[in-house]
């Protein structure tokens, strides 16, 4: 990547935050899609694996719920644009604020964070995330292991190879 497309790059950011204006970038050279599509991150997942992806965050105060955020998403490979949203605010900060005079400055934490903040005494507090993820290599992993331990028990009888 030529430092050119770096630069061109750090100005539409810059322009996009509202600290350029669009003017400031009418003579600016368009960054061609291959070169965008070598610096976008992600990840690729194989044709034949299969994951799963669920996130629940929970808080109750004397066991009544007072945030719930959910997402499942079923086949990450096939993540849709919904879903991708819904993980992103699921993954968010949370903030749970119970009695009177709490303050709290949401920028002080990164994401999936969880901040309770409790100025009443005597309160059941219960913040719990869930986390599952299910792939689908357990069946493969399993048959190696077996195929393995095969090769080794007939490695060891006299005559076969």
């Amino acid at each position: 990547m030529r430092a050119g497309s770096v630069c061109r790059g750090a100005l539409a950011m810059l322009a996009a935050s509202g600290s350029l204006l669009a003017d400031d970038l009418a003579d600016a050279t368009r960054v061609p899609e291959a070169v965008l599509e070598e610096v976008r991150g992600g990840f690729d997942i194989p044709e034949n694996l299969h994951a799963s992806l669920m996130l629940e965050r929970i808080a109750r105060v004397n066991g009544e719920q007072v945030a719930h955020l959910t997402v499942d998403i079923p086949d990450i490979g096939r993540m849709t644009a919904e879903q991708a949203s819904a993980l992103a605010e699921a993954a968010g900060p949370l903030v749970i604020q119970n009695g009177p005079a709490n303050s709290f400055n949401l920028a002080d934490v990164g994401p999936a964070s969880t901040v309770i903040q409790n100025t009443l005494n005597d309160q059941h507090i219960v913040a719990l995330t869930t986390i599952s993820v299910a792939v689908n290599t357990l069946g493969a992993y399993q048959q190696m292991i077996f195929h393995d331990g095969l090769a080794q028990a007939l490695g060891g009888i006299a005559g076969v190879r």
